[in-house]
């Protein structure tokens, strides 16, 4: 899958993570490419989903809310997206139990990325728009090309 299908699908993805409406509301803004467009099956409300579905997994992680307070103190737009990619690494590091070995290292940077997204929108809700922009620059600068090589957003959800 070309890298810009990838980027355009990952930020209306972020988009559906951080928005509380309804998500039959949610389809209606969904931009498609027409009839026989790479991404005719990508429904990134279901991608969402299941993206969400991980998220609850960290909450209680003593790591995570470490990262949380260093994302809550970061301003600027660099330092935000900085503290966290941080937050997102230092949760992705191995653990003593090895559970997280058998997981591919950029499913573990999405699996946390959204668990930390998540989180940090539910604690600190005006936090979104600056959540929305570091959440999409951090999946297309990390795994970006890697979910492109897996054949979408829609093969890695589903993996």
């Amino acid at each position: 899958m070309d890298p810009q299908t990838v980027r355009r699908q990952t930020v209306q993805i972020v988009r559906c993570l951080l928005d509380d409406s309804s998500t039959e509301s949610r389809r209606g803004d969904i931009e498609h490419d027409g009839p026989g467009g790479d991404d005719d099956q990508f429904d990134p409300v279901i991608i969402a989903g299941k993206l969400k579905a991980v998220a609850d997994k960290l909450q209680h992680d003593t790591e995570f809310q470490a990262a949380l307070r260093e994302f809550q103190q970061a301003s600027t737009k660099q330092a935000i997206l900085s503290a966290f990619s941080q937050g997102v690494q230092t949760l992705c590091q191995p653990r003593a139990t090895g559970a997280q070995a058998e997981v591919a290292p950029e499913m573990q940077l999405i699996r946390a990325s959204v668990s930390l997204g998540m989180y940090i929108k539910q604690k600190s809700p005006e936090l979104i728009s600056k959540l929305e922009d570091a959440i999409g620059t951090f999946l297309n600068t990390r795994v970006g090309d890697w979910v492109g090589q897996q054949g979408g957003w829609d093969a890695v959800a589903n993996a």
